[in-house]
């Protein structure tokens, strides 16, 4: 039994010495390489303080969400004229520019003010709407301001609309499409 054991340790050694040899040969050979891979470009954005790799591109037409239905607290022009969210309003002021067969929709960037929003919009006799907003116990409630025509409306007396007339415009204008031919 002492012969086994001893020889079985024998075996193992030998082996073990036969394993060293074969992968000691092995030294040679040259091992593959991985493929090094390009550097990826960045892309610079300065808005988020320098270069960083590429955001997911952000809709800056998008409605903020808390003000999709945000109610509108601007008295009406017209008794006949329902209550309406930003949202709404929103979607009217798109439905009149598409009666009109615009290519774009009206908002075309929200920024965040100290009181709300302010809308840019693609609009050229529409300067940039503002939205004095505040949370109430009924939910978010937003006022439109007077709105800004511009330098190109001749009367002075003309060139500022007051947010209740401008809801009211896009609620008749918007609420169904009075053109018949199509867009070309």
């Amino acid at each position: 039994m002492i012969m086994h054991a001893t020889s079985i340790a024998a075996w193992r050694a030998l082996t073990l010495v036969l394993l060293g040899l074969a992968l000691g040969a092995c030294g040679h050979v040259p091992l593959p390489t991985m493929p090094k891979m390009p550097k990826m470009p960045t892309v610079s954005l300065p808005h988020l303080g320098g270069d960083k790799a590429a955001a997911p591109r952000q809709d800056l037409s998008a409605t903020p969400r808390d003000l999709l239905a945000a109610k509108l607290v601007n008295p009406r022009a017209d008794s006949n004229t329902p209550n309406m969210t930003v949202g709404k309003l929103l979607e009217f002021a798109d439905r009149y520019l598409a009666c009109d067969c615009a290519n774009m929709r009206f908002a075309r960037a929200w920024e965040k003010t100290d009181d709300g929003y302010q809308l840019l919009t693609n609009s050229d006799v529409v300067r940039p709407l503002h939205f004095v907003c505040t949370d109430a116990a009924a939910g978010r409630e937003c006022f439109l301001t007077e709105i800004d025509r511009g330098p190109q409306t001749a009367v002075l007396n003309q060139r500022f609309v007051p947010g209740a007339e401008f809801i009211q415009f896009l609620y008749q204008n918007g609420i169904k499409c009075e053109r018949e031919t199509p867009c070309q």
